[in-house]
């Protein structure tokens, strides 16, 4: 009887530590990780437009933080043809509970633009936003250059400074705190 109460008590007494080794764990992990944040890709072809040009001598890489529709039309414009019924551009109210990050490039265009960017994660971490992603650099499918982009909605918050991580290396860095929501710097439109 008194064994088989020691032997209790021991199992008790292992699961009690276990579970408290793993709470330690995953609150350490918490802290150095960050929180991961939901996001929805949004495809190349989702609206009929395209992305501005910019001088990608000075700056390879565009990446912006979009929380209005005027900041979206400042760098993306609409490309009406027929017959196609696409919008040019997200619905306003989309930013009222959300906001889209994007990064870009211009290279040979490639067959699969979908596949050029990958996103690895995103996380935020004391108030900051990171973002990984994977470049895939693609086998030329043309002869012309185009402006391949990634492009993600996720929660609105607000975020001091957004982190973007290329293949593991720190590429850019906003700082939306001081107002800059993109890189090379654009006017949001006021029509």
């Amino acid at each position: 009887m008194i064994r088989g109460k020691l032997l209790i008590a021991a199992v008790l007494g292992m699961i009690l530590m276990t579970a408290v080794s793993l709470t330690v764990a995953a609150g350490g992990r918490e802290k150095t990780d960050g929180r991961t944040v939901p996001y929805v890709k949004i495809r190349m072809s989702e609206y009929q437009n395209f992305l501005q040009n910019w001088d990608e001598k000075k700056d390879p890489l565009l990446y912006a933080l979009i929380s209005t529709p005027a900041q979206y039309q400042a760098l993306f414009h609409p490309a009406p043809t027929m017959p196609s019924r696409r919008p040019f551009a997200p619905d306003e109210s989309l930013y009222k509970k959300e906001q889209i990050l994007v990064v870009a490039r211009v290279m040979p265009h490639p067959k699969n633009v979908e596949e050029v960017f990958e996103i690895e994660k995103m996380i935020e971490k004391r108030g900051s936003l990171s973002l990984y992603y994977k470049f895939n650099n693609p086998e030329p499918a043309a002869d012309w250059r185009g402006k391949i982009y990634l492009a993600v909605r996720i929660p609105k918050r607000s975020y001091p400074k957004i982190f973007f991580f290329e293949n593991g290396r720190p590429v850019g860095e906003l700082n939306a705190a001081a107002g800059q929501w993109s890189v090379p710097a654009a006017a949001p439109r006021m029509d």
